[in-house]
């Protein structure tokens, strides 16, 4: 499509990936027949086309309203839309700078702005997480309804891992939230990978993906958190890791990302390119392994839901279709 953006558009420092993405686009609509919200509201505005002549008409000078804001705010990041968009928009990239210069532009009421700092506060803090996780378990029924339906049904403890004895090696992204409302999905991962002859590497040190900063309205400590992680990782890397493993597709996404978001910056973007290198899903890791290690001999059919921010590798699990589901408890 064709774009004219403002003086002060231009200015922006991410203005000439903004100009390349929009005019990559040729509202065709595809990416509507993909997109939950649209699915679900029936909202030219809140599907991504919709949402992408917002953002143009924002940097093209156009008036910044709340309605601006709250389409925008609908998207759910899923990047569900990209994988059937024929042209290869790079919407989610589009989508931050969009959301940044709204929110730049457009104060949040009171609430909502104690709510993303709330969320910003607690989320990236596995321990603060989970012991606020574990007060709710103890006060459940004092909880509101819509809390309660949040919180995992009971606690559940940890299991230990498998000692690092493999000469394969690999990193995991241990998360945020996970430890505290799903510990073992790491540790059966773990079991897994050591099973086919690899060991995880602790590193307690890196923490939060930064997603959650970077999609509240704090992209600059979102890549405070990408700039840390990389740190912690670097001397494992340099050690021989050949991958860094994760089990939640967001988190991977947002990784991958790492060397493009931080391509600016002289003292991260080589380590931040080589970090998105190794960023692997865990299925596709057990793509390129010999499955057949795990001696899982199972008649079952199964099922394979693959997430949305995963959907573009959907090749990856072709071949471990076959297998049971029960990896996760060998």
């Amino acid at each position: 499509m064709q774009t004219n953006l403002s003086e002060s558009a231009r200015r922006l420092p991410r203005a000439e990936e903004a100009d390349s993405i929009l005019r990559t686009c040729v509202h065709c609509g595809f990416c509507n027949a993909t997109c939950p919200t649209y699915q679900l509201l029936g909202d030219e505005l809140d599907g991504p086309r919709g949402r992408i002549y917002l953002i143009k008409q924002v940097l093209e000078g156009n008036e910044v309203t709340r309605k601006t804001q709250q389409h925008l705010d609908r998207c759910l990041s899923c990047r569900n839309c990209e994988t059937t968009c024929p042209s290869g928009v790079d919407y989610h990239n589009l989508l931050d700078i969009g959301r940044a210069v709204v929110d730049a532009a457009v104060p949040r009421p009171l609430g909502q702005r104690l709510l993303r700092e709330g969320l910003r506060t607690v989320v990236p803090h596995p321990d603060l997480f989970k012991a606020l996780v574990n007060g709710g378990q103890v006060f459940r029924a004092l909880l509101p309804d819509a809390l309660q339906s949040k919180l995992p049904r009971s606690a559940t403890l940890s299991k230990p891992r498998p000692a690092t004895r493999h000469a394969r090696q690999v990193l995991m992204l241990e998360g945020c939230v996970q430890p505290g409302l799903s510990p073992n999905t790491n540790v059966a991962a773990a079991r897994v990978l050591d099973r086919l002859g690899i060991s995880v590497i602790p590193s307690r040190e890196a923490g939060c993906c930064g997603a959650v900063d970077y999609h509240l309205d704090a992209q600059a400590a979102g890549l405070d958190r990408a700039r840390h992680n990389i740190d912690a990782w670097w001397p494992m890397i340099e050690k021989g890791a050949e991958a860094i493993v994760q089990t939640a597709s967001g988190c991977g996404a947002f990784i991958k990302d790492y060397g493009h978001l931080l391509n600016s910056d002289p003292a991260y973007a080589d380590k931040a390119r080589t970090v998105s290198a190794l960023a692997r899903d865990l299925v596709e890791v057990l793509r390129d392994e010999p499955l057949e290690k795990l001696g899982i001999h199972s008649a079952r059919r199964l099922a394979f839901h693959c997430p949305c921010t995963c959907s573009t590798r959907r090749n990856s699990v072709a071949r471990s279709r076959r297998y049971s589901n029960d990896w996760v408890s060998t």
